[in-house]
């Protein structure tokens, strides 16, 4: 049983909700061992008592689930679908007792399919906006992909990404110091290990991966690229695009 505020649970909200589902396991001879209530948001998909059902769940405690109805669930399609998903990975009922549904009918499974096919069609809607809003921002030069700002970044206080002055610096210093390798006789390995050892002796450690991504990176010669997208970066260039062209050029 759910309600959204303490206000509604002094109310009937909550109390009418668990009297109708104790009265449906009487009549169906249902052996009830809990009535879980939450005084939240079904916006949320985590909460006390979707984890404490879950936990049930997961113990084996339990074969079957009773909700008033899926709104008193979740409010989202999408959390409801990954809810009954987990119940069916468990092989445990989900009934809605007013909306007459069940999971272990094949009318139930097909209400409930449906509400599978809009949760996929609202994640679908979710990633296109998503993805709008950051080719929308990538057009703008501003970088809104990826989960970390990049070494010799930052954000400032307005949430921007802009050049970091001390870790520029170490960039700065990657790329020229590569560049100097390359004039000299050594196999790429080699090349790599002096590098390391040198950012080392700096107080910096690094994965020759992590460099070798770095050096090919061309947003840091101030170059935004995403999804076809090509444009001059918001977050400005630590190094020049002759530098840049050196370290690429083999």
């Amino acid at each position: 049983a759910r309600v959204s505020s303490h206000i509604q649970a002094k109310g009937t909200g909550l109390e009418y909700q668990s009297k109708k589902m104790t009265q449906y396991a009487e009549l169906n001879d249902f052996d009830l061992i809990k009535i879980i209530q939450d005084v939240a948001s079904g916006a949320l998909e985590t909460r006390d008592g979707i984890e404490e059902i879950k936990a049930e769940v997961i113990n084996g405690n339990v074969d079957v689930i009773l909700i008033y109805n899926t709104s008193r669930c979740f409010r989202s399609m999408l959390h409801f679908a990954r809810f009954y998903e987990f119940l069916n990975e468990h092989n445990v009922t989900l009934i809605s007792i007013s909306e007459g549904i069940r999971s272990d009918t094949k009318e139930g499974q097909m209400m409930y399919g449906l509400m599978i096919s809009i949760a996929s069609y609202e994640k679908e809607i979710i990633k296109e906006r998503l993805m709008s809003g950051k080719i929308t921002k990538a057009q703008k030069g501003i970088r809104a992909f990826g989960s970390n700002v990049l070494f010799g970044y930052q954000k400032n206080n307005k949430n921007e990404i802009v050049i970091s002055p001390k870790e520029s610096a170490i960039v700065k210093f990657i790329f020229k110091k590569y560049a100097e390798l390359l004039k000299r006789d050594i196999t790429k390995s080699k090349r790599m290990r002096m590098l390391l050892k040198s950012l080392k002796k700096k107080g910096y450690e690094f994965k020759s991966y992590q460099i070798y991504n770095m050096l090919k990176n061309e947003f840091y010669k101030g170059i935004l690229k995403f999804n076809g997208i090509v444009t001059d970066s918001m977050s400005g260039s630590i190094i020049s695009s002759r530098l840049f062209n050196i370290v690429n050029a083999i």
